[in-house]
């Protein structure tokens, strides 16, 4: 393995193996608590982020306010049904509420616990695993990525504000859209493009934009609900923290409808499905995290973008993830953006899900801008060939967004790896959307995304680019995935 691929590569699914049945760093924080101290889940999250100094040196203002109840993530024995699992949970009368998935427990007790009376609980033997169920502020860290500005253009290069183009497409903001350009899109290619299904998690979309309203999806078949639930609060504009809305435009904004920007697979359908919290951002807990990565992938997703960042390594998301994307789902890629966090120690970390990025059906995208640099810390990196990261626009984006009284637009002056992620996530949509390649596996997909990526001599990552997409004109109706390949000159 090479040195810079993440140490997890080599060991998915390795938790049961190790023998441990808690993460080292919760393992050592509940050891330092005497047996009468209170377990305090703030602590215990940042300790496991490698946030908070392990020796007790720094002390954080968070710590000071009304120690949270107790959550945990419970993996069951092997021999344990998790019903049973669920029945023993409910028994106890300090057990506030419990919420069974498909691999795991979530529990929440109705009050701060000891030490003592916290490990005689999840030291019986039907629990094999378990992980503090930990949530953005819990982390005492920026987990969710900061709200996108705008109006900082003047007024007079506002495009969002003139009326239709002349030309095709018509959406008056096409001109302003560097990253369109940066990538070798082609509005041709775009018109004749077949929908793919983006399931969007992230902060909901605004239901009603005017550039959005005819990309969502619907759950005719209600196989999984869940998402429709927490896309409720986004139903409008004043209900709806705006990261959402702005990812969904730059993935598909419809095309030439007169109006704002136009999405880089402008055909495709979004599946709004909520991770951070509506009304200001954070992110929820990592247990509906890794339910919210099933729902995706239940109902059908062909692309998972998630524009959002946490430090830990979940073994519920984790799990999730391999499913949603492995060997064994051949019409499914996960994209986010390369990010990264610093430790107590000022150290910096890689964090998740960009590090997943090992996994076959996870894309990394590295932010870049219009001069061709790499943003932030991705400067420090030195990527292998292979290691599943291609750079994408980051920076000075024009995109949809809510709570604006300009036009429901506004210019992403700092997203970051936020917008290289939905830009990412377009490209693999209008990749896997234009035929023949419409018939290839996820696998396929992202080799060609890789074999066809642009090279420089700025960054060890190479661009990600969709002008190779003009050379499949020439295929004939029944071509086949392996024909376009041989075209493309990506390998057997």
């Amino acid at each position: 393995m090479a040195a810079d691929r993440p140490a997890l590569c080599g060991s998915i699914g390795d938790f049961a193996a190790a023998g441990a049945r808690t993460p080292a760093e919760v393992a050592e924080y509940l050891q330092s608590l005497g047996a009468n101290e209170r377990f305090d889940l703030r602590k215990a999250c940042a300790r496991w982020a490698a946030l908070d100094d392990p020796h007790g040196q720094r002390q954080r203002a968070a710590y000071d306010d009304l120690i949270p109840a107790p959550r945990f993530i419970l993996f069951p024995s092997a021999d344990t049904p998790i019903v049973t699992l669920v029945a023993q949970l409910e028994r106890d009368r300090l057990v506030r509420a419990v919420a069974q998935f498909r691999s795991f427990v979530a529990v929440e007790y109705s009050v701060p616990l000891t030490a003592a009376a916290l490990l005689e609980r999840l030291a019986t033997p039907r629990i094999s695993y378990f992980e503090p169920d930990c949530d953005g502020p819990d982390f005492v860290t920026t987990s969710a990525a900061p709200a996108l500005t705008g109006g900082a253009l003047p007024a007079a290069s506002r495009c969002w504000q003139r009326s239709a183009r002349a030309s095709f497409p018509n959406d008056p903001c096409t001109d302003e859209l560097w990253g369109h350009t940066y990538i070798g899109w082609d509005p041709g290619v775009a018109a004749k493009s077949l929908p793919r299904l983006v399931a969007v998690l992230d902060s909901g979309i605004d239901m009603h934009h005017e550039d959005l309203a005819g990309s969502l999806w619907v759950d005719d078949k209600a196989r999984v609900g869940r998402q429709l639930t927490l896309q409720l609060p986004c139903a409008s504009s004043v209900g709806c923290y705006p990261h959402g809305t702005q990812m969904a435009g730059t993935i598909a904004g419809r095309m030439n409808n007169g109006v704002g920007v136009v999405g880089v697979a402008p055909h495709s359908k979004l599946m709004p499905v909520v991770i951070s919290r509506v009304e200001h951002g954070n992110l929820v807990r990592l247990s509906m995290i890794a339910s919210a990565i099933e729902t995706a992938g239940t109902n059908g997703a062909n692309i998972i973008n998630i524009s959002a960042k946490w430090p830990v390594d979940s073994r519920a998301i984790r799990e999730a993830v391999v499913k949603a994307t492995g060997a064994d789902v051949p019409q499914r890629l996960l994209v986010t953006g390369y990010t990264s966090s610093f430790a107590w120690d000022e150290s910096l970390h890689e964090t998740y899900p960009s590090r997943y990025r090992c996994l076959p059906g996870v894309i990394a995208a590295v932010p870049g801008d219009a001069r061709g640099e790499d943003l932030g810390h991705a400067k420090a990196a030195h990527a292998a060939a292979t290691d599943s990261r291609l750079r994408a626009p980051g920076v000075d984006i024009v995109v949809t967004t809510t709570h604006n009284q300009d036009g429901s637009y506004a210019l992403a002056q700092a997203a970051g790896a936020s917008s290289a992620s939905a830009y990412l996530a377009g490209a693999a949509a209008l990749t896997w959307g234009t035929a023949p390649l419409d018939r290839c596996s996820a696998s396929q997909i992202k080799n060609i995304l890789f074999c066809r990526s642009k090279r420089t001599e700025a960054s060890p990552y190479p661009w990600v680019h969709v002008e190779f997409l003009r050379e499949l004109s020439t295929l004939g109706a029944g071509a086949s995935c392996a024909d376009a390949i041989a075209a493309l000159g990506c390998g057997p």
